[in-house]
């Protein structure tokens, strides 16, 4: 390893470098976000494209470093996703025409690096491992949630679309309906609707009730949809987190141990050699008599 390419190695892998890097690219990010807003754009433009292209340049050097780093192989630069990803959008950035302002937002979605800190926090790996875990049992979960909105979507299609067509005028509108519905957001005004037969706000106040069969609808479909199943959920993703937290202890013991394991080795060798420079200094001392 030469010196260039041990240099560019140790400062690629350094941790002050990687943070400075994170910090560009969420300064890159914030500016985007700054020049959605017209009166600043308007006052910092100039700032905000100095800025910009001063990030650009350094991610550039960033490549340039990591590609040192691989010494006289530096095609292996382009083995790891992450950089073909990185490469891809700086180089995006040089063509001339491109739209800046949408290259610096795909810039943003180089913060999903930070996810490689997570193998340092046991903690924050068994969420992230819980939540990886849960999603094919989410997918039947998801199923079950889906069967259940067809059927009331249909029921309510069949039986509320006369008198509410805005809300369950049709299968896709019933089922938007009962999306909000299942939000908990609002869902006392499409039932008083349906109680009470007007759409104004004030009818509960003003008008008697028509019809109370739509109560048993929106309160069983509220506790089979928001109390049943979204719990399902919560219950999937526990579920995940007690497995993966009884795997990370796994792992941890059998590194212990692998660890322990590998001290006692390391000290059977140490009295296996202070017994050999024993025995050789005995041996040294009876030629010495001889």
């Amino acid at each position: 390893m030469n010196q260039v390419q041990k240099y560019s190695y140790n400062l690629v892998e350094s941790s002050l470098f990687r943070y400075f890097i994170l910090f560009l690219i969420i300064a890159s990010g914030v500016i985007v976000g700054l020049e959605t807003y017209p009166s600043v754009n308007m006052q910092y433009s100039d700032l905000f494209f100095v800025i910009d292209k001063v990030i650009i340049y350094i991610f550039l050097i960033e490549i340039i470093l990591k590609m040192l780093a691989k010494g006289s192989k530096p095609w292996e630069y382009f083995y790891d996703p992450w950089n073909v990803f990185d490469f891809i959008i700086v180089t995006v950035c040089f063509i001339p025409g491109v739209d800046t302002h949408f290259v610096a937002v795909l810039r943003m979605a180089r913060i999903l690096r930070v996810f490689r800190i997570i193998s340092i926090f046991p903690k924050l790996q068994i969420l992230v491992n819980a939540l990886l875990k849960s999603i094919p049992s989410m997918g039947y979960v998801v199923v079950l949630l889906l069967l259940v909105f067809y059927i009331y979507a249909v029921l309510g299609s069949f039986i509320f679309a006369e008198r509410d067509p805005v809300h369950f005028g049709s299968l896709h509108l019933s089922m938007i309906t009962l999306f909000k519905v299942l939000t908990l957001e609002g869902w006392t005004d499409i039932l008083n609707i349906q109680i009470y037969g007007s759409i104004e706000p004030n009818a509960e106040f003003t008008t008697e009730a028509v019809s109370y069969w739509s109560l048993a609808y929106f309160i069983s479909f509220i506790l089979l949809g928001a109390m049943i199943i979204m719990n399902l959920f919560i219950g999937v993703i526990m579920n995940s987190m007690q497995e993966s937290h009884a795997e990370l202890e796994k792992n941890l013991l059998q590194k212990q141990m692998a660890e322990s394991g590998a001290q006692g080795v390391v000290k059977n060798l140490e009295l296996k050699i202070d017994e050999l420079k024993k025995e050789m200094q005995k041996l040294s001392e009876f030629l010495n008599k001889q």
